[in-house]
């Protein structure tokens, strides 16, 4: 079958992408083992070559954080706002479980102060874009997961500063190192500078590159590289831990058991973690309606617990720095170790999948979304061929009605709220109609689901619209004797819906004035404006309530 993303032929950019991902474990105790055995081996030549190691730190760090801004969604916030209850799950398992294990553990576990706080950057840092992939893989909601890594992300800008300062404030101080008030300001000040080098400037610079890359190669190109932005983030990050046990070896011989206290910290961490939340979000459901509790905890669970480590690297490493190269290496020991054992808990966490699907009770629920209709590819306006006429479009006011006889309406829908309402007005204003299709456009494009597109996060995102759609439908059918019907697709909302207004099917469009897909200008939803734009019929808007 001819599908919009073709699922079938993976390209060598995505096996070396997948590969780095699923042995990420094996690879980055490689990587602590050989630094050890070399750093050891030649101890001497590492502290003569201090400053060169450490620009290979930094070079690295860039490594790891642009190409992840390259792939971050910001479009994504569009959609962050709809679910309080899943929200608030997902800021608290990362800003306040997180960072509160991280003290308790590091309490029980650790010995020195500075793999305490290295153990406290490791856990207040967010989720990273694996998490959407992990989503998809147990069969939830995708573009909920998407939302939250944004969200998290923007938060973490302000929330990480804060959080750390707080900890140097009341733990970090209290611990007798007679660190003067100065120092800490001056180790809060360079945490500030390092968040603002490694975080904002990349991300500053990396909305403005993909959009260029987009505009340059198209999206369909895009897409094929975009493997390699995950792959280079990995080895960034693979030889960022080379490097820093590599130049920190005769360090680390005098503190094994705060390496082996980090090593307990993460095993408690992630199979008490991920037990407890499984359970608890059975109970507590983080729902909304016509949305799966199953779906929902999975969402929380894995945009909460996993950590984006690279980060943590990256600040532990160069935050410190005033404070010396050793108490740096200390603090950044932590998050180089967690990577090879997070990434285990989480693969155990997948292949449990089916046992927890029965556990939620969600087996029927998931079996039906699984009949999905496939619909054919009926092809996509590329992105060389950019539509130059600009068609007059018929957009009515609030008293405006058509006379048209037998009318067939296409609707685009994305679920947001106030759907049932919107559509509701308009079929009230329009006389006539014969029938209603229903349209959901899935955005899993590279841009909405970051450095996973694979044929279980398609499936995934399918099994999902088509539960919701059909209690849309049932809905719908009750506002009048209308025939309903449905479609689901993949691919660009704007290029879907003008296909279809130019196969001939129908007479007229119904879209509400903002909310469906991601991007909203001020007034009119960005994806509306592309298609009152080029559409060959009648598009009316309708005004949805605020």
């Amino acid at each position: 079958m001819n599908n919009l993303i073709n699922l079938s032929q993976r390209t060598k950019l995505e096996k070396i992408r997948d590969h780095l991902d699923k042995f990420l474990g094996l690879y980055v105790g490689l990587a602590i083992i050989i630094g050890l055995i070399a750093g050891y081996y030649d101890t001497a030549w590492a502290h003569s070559h201090i400053a060169l190691l450490q620009n290979v730190m930094l070079a690295s760090v860039y490594v790891m954080i642009f190409p992840m801004m390259l792939m971050l969604n910001i479009k994504a916030l569009g959609n962050a706002f709809r679910n309080w209850k899943l929200i608030t799950a997902v800021i608290l398992l990362n800003f306040a479980y997180g960072p509160l294990m991280a003290v308790l553990l590091g309490n029980l576990f650790l010995i020195n102060p500075y793999v305490r706080l290295g153990l406290f950057l490791a856990w207040v840092v967010p989720c990273s874009s694996m998490s959407i992939g992990y989503v998809g893989l147990m069969k939830a909601d995708v573009s909920a997961a998407t939302a939250m890594v944004a969200l998290s992300f923007f938060l973490s800008l302000a929330l990480i500063p804060t959080e750390a300062s707080l900890y140097i404030h009341n733990i970090l101080a209290s611990e007798r190192l007679a660190l003067s008030s100065a120092m800490i300001s001056k180790i809060e000040m360079n945490l500030v500078i390092t968040i603002i080098e490694i975080l904002i400037v990349p991300l500053a610079l990396a909305i403005p590159t993909h959009e260029a890359m987009i505009r340059k190669m198209g999206q369909e190109k895009f897409r094929r590289i975009s493997p390699l932005f995950p792959t280079l983030t990995i080895l960034g990050m693979i030889t960022l831990i080379f490097t820093i046990f590599f130049a920190h070896a005769g360090v680390l011989i005098t503190h094994i058991m705060d390496m082996l206290g980090v090593v307990y910290s993460t095993v408690v961490f992630y199979s008490v973690s991920l037990t407890v939340f499984t359970i608890l979000f059975k109970y507590i459901k983080l729902n909304r309606r016509n949305e799966s509790p199953y779906s929902s905890a999975m969402v929380a669970i894995l945009t909460g617990l996993p950590k984006n480590e690279a980060t943590a690297i990256a600040l532990s490493a160069l935050a410190l720095a005033p404070l010396g190269p050793q108490v740096a290496f200390l603090a950044s020991m932590p998050p180089s170790l967690i990577p090879a054992f997070q990434v285990v808990f989480i693969i155990v966490f997948l292949k449990l999948r089916e046992k927890i699907i029965d556990y939620y009770g969600a087996r029927k629920e998931i079996e039906e979304i699984l009949k999905v209709r496939e619909i054919p590819a009926r092809g996509v306006v590329s992105e060389e061929k950019e539509v130059s006429e600009v068609v007059e479009v018929q957009e009515l006011s609030a008293g405006g009605v058509v006379r048209k006889i037998g009318l067939n309406i296409l609707v685009p829908v994305d679920f947001s709220r106030g759907t049932e309402e919107w559509i509701r007005e308009g079929l009230g204003r329009l006389n006539n109609v014969n029938s209603i299709t229903l349209l959901h456009v899935i955005p899993l494009s590279l841009s909405e689901v970051g450095d996973f597109v694979t044929e279980d996060v398609i499936k995934s995102g399918k099994k999902v619209a088509e539960h919701k759609m059909r209690e849309l439908v049932k809905t719908i059918s009750t506002f009048g004797p209308y025939e309903v019907s449905y479609e689901i697709a993949v691919g660009d909302p704007a290029r879907i819906i003008l296909e279809q207004a130019n196969a001939g099917k129908f007479d007229m469009i119904m879209m509400g004035h903002r909310g469906y897909g991601y991007a909203e200008t001020f007034f009119v939803g960005s994806v509306t404006l592309k298609v009152i734009s080029r559409s060959p019929i009648p598009v009316m808007v309708i005004r949805k309530n605020p």
